[in-house]
């Protein structure tokens, strides 16, 4: 089969981390607003089940508080400061609510994929209403972490796209029969780990990744997660391991390094017209 230039998806890892308080409106709309089409957040729930943005299991990080958000209530979680961390003129940013988020980026055009992550007081069917309630089923990608939630979300909410976080050591080795299963259980895209991608292999044609290369045949693009926070890619020379995850086909990134990333994509394209938009961030 042959496959045809794709265009890369850049994904602003939970809203966009570099130079902004993570997961607050002030980075989706900094994000929104830089032409950043898809911005990824994080979803967790209050104690008495308020859907927040939080990566972290507590708020010690990313506020002035301290404890674990399934312990808090919504009142003493949007109580906190969670821009001053990032630097003084964000002081007094909060935590804001999953309804908030989206009415922040109604009618700005930007997509938002839903790490959703486990917790007693959070459960699918809560997401999947509150995404309806406000119309945004359009806008909101879903982010499952086992088949069970992606036919989950699949049978309460039709219309919203899935993401499948294959599950796996980001080391490697990956499971290729896992990666199949979940796009073939209608994941509409499947997130692959960069060391997956860049591990070298002669079962694929050259240049491409053997698992995104299945994937492809399969219908269903490739992303990965992108990020030097974590170690996805390397801290060092990012710019070589963004290139080489384009060139080996990948169809969309979660980085922390949403500029760095526009800015390969705009060197790979200069024998190709195509706008991608002007730079931005919360550091201007």
């Amino acid at each position: 089969m042959t496959h045809p230039e794709r265009e890369v998806v850049i994904v602003a890892h939970r809203g966009m981390a570099a130079g902004c308080p993570e997961n607050t409106l002030a980075a989706l709309r900094r994000s929104a607003a830089a032409g950043f089409p898809v911005i990824e957040v994080d979803l967790r729930a209050t104690a008495d089940g308020h859907i927040v943005l939080m990566h972290d299991e507590t708020v010690d990080r990313t506020t002035n508080g301290a404890g674990e958000v399934g312990r808090m209530t919504l009142a003493e979680v949007r109580s906190l400061d969670a821009g001053s961390h990032a630097g003084p003129r964000f002081a007094g940013e909060r935590v804001p609510t999953y309804p908030e988020a989206l009415q922040a980026l109604h009618g700005l055009g930007a997509t938002l994929v839903l790490d959703i992550k486990p917790g007693p007081t959070l459960d699918n069917e809560r997401v999947a209403r509150l995404t309806e309630q406000h119309g945004a089923d359009p806008a909101v990608i879903i982010a499952a972490r086992s088949i069970t939630d992606l036919r989950d979300f699949k049978r309460l909410s039709p219309g919203l796209r899935t993401l499948g976080l294959v599950p796996g050591p980001e080391a490697g080795p990956p499971d290729p029969a896992a990666i199949e299963e979940f796009a073939l259980a209608g994941a509409d895209i499947i997130r692959l780990w960069p060391q997956w991608i860049l591990t070298p292999s002669q079962e694929a044609p050259p240049g491409r990744s053997p698992l995104v290369h299945r994937l492809h045949d399969l219908g269903t693009p490739a992303w990965a997660t992108a990020d030097t926070l974590y170690g996805d890619i390397s801290p060092d020379h990012p710019r070589e391991d963004l290139t080489e995850l384009v060139r080996l086909g990948v169809d969309g990134m979660i980085t922390n390094l949403p500029e760095l990333l526009r800015d390969v994509l705009a060197a790979r394209a200069t024998a190709a017209p195509v706008d991608i938009g002007g730079r931005s961030s919360c550091r201007g």
